[in-house]
């Protein structure tokens, strides 16, 4: 029987492992088929707030959702900006581009131009990112896991595959979703570009933890699924047509063609 403690129901143990069993199974089956406080992973480095926090980083993950997003501009360290189309999804099926895109690029993620290969910019992927995005929490000194942050940490394409059999493995292992356990978040050595790892730190047993990190899995659902803020969104300016300059050098050839008859100089120089 759950016991009510100021206002909160408090799970016991045998029915916190029903939950957890139970939405382990649910979270494997969406990784199988991605606004708030950002954790950055510039140069293999996990930073917070602006400041650096390190290579590794032990969170609890309380959810996570499917995000494809795509940018219409170059990614510019210190120039952040909103992405052009952006879908997100809780299971990851029928993703759909939001309404409040500024440039919506089709009515569905599935047969959308910027979502199939050899679309990307730089290599044979795809110009829509399609990511994962995880809700963690991380209680510091004087904290537990019902006052701490609250943070997004971005599983980009390149490290999809690691969460995907994170979640299967720890289902499998445990019987247990991603919020009953700690997970360590590490980068792969020698990648040349950050390429996410996690690993299994260990298992929460704490009956209080449990129960203080359940309370906050409708906070971090909210989190996850709010749209990012277009304010800061400036459409992309269309290349200027480059004719009118090639017309007008061949009109000036001509002129000096005719002025400088007989006075041939050859087009190869040093």
């Amino acid at each position: 029987m759950a016991k009510k403690q100021t206002g909160k129901a408090v799970l016991s143990m045998k029915d916190l492992e029903k939950q957890m069993f139970a939405d382990a199974s649910d979270a494997s089956a969406r990784t199988a088929a991605i606004g708030g406080n950002t954790i950055g992973i510039r140069n293999s480095k996990f930073s917070y707030k602006n400041e650096v926090i390190g290579r590794t980083l032990e969170a609890v993950v309380v959810d996570h959702i499917f995000c494809n997003a795509y940018y219409d501009v170059k990614f510019k360290p210190d120039e952040p900006v909103p992405p052009a189309c952006i879908a997100i999804s809780v299971d990851g099926e029928d993703m759909a581009p939001l309404a409040t895109s500024p440039k919506r690029q089709s009515d569905y993620c599935d047969g959308c131009p910027q979502n199939a290969w050899g679309t990307a910019d730089v290599g044979n992927g795809k110009a829509c990112a399609e990511q994962y995005k995880l809700a963690i929490i991380q209680p510091g000194q004087g904290e537990d896991y019902s006052t701490s942050d609250m943070a997004i940490l971005t599983f980009p394409p390149t490290s999809r595959k690691n969460w995907t059999k994170y979640v299967k493995d720890i289902d499998d292992k445990l019987g247990r979703p991603p919020y009953g356990v700690i997970t360590l978040f590490s980068f792969e050595q020698d990648a040349e570009w950050p390429i996410l790892e996690p690993e299994l730190a260990k298992k929460i047993t704490s009956g209080k933890d449990l129960n203080n990190i359940v309370d906050r899995r409708k906070e971090a659902r909210d989190l996850l699924v709010t749209p990012p803020d277009f304010s800061g969104f400036v459409p992309k300016r269309k290349a200027k047509k480059k004719a009118s300059k090639k017309t007008a050098s061949k009109k000036t050839a001509k002129k000096s063609a005719k002025k400088k008859t007989g006075s041939r100089k050859s087009k190869f120089t040093r």
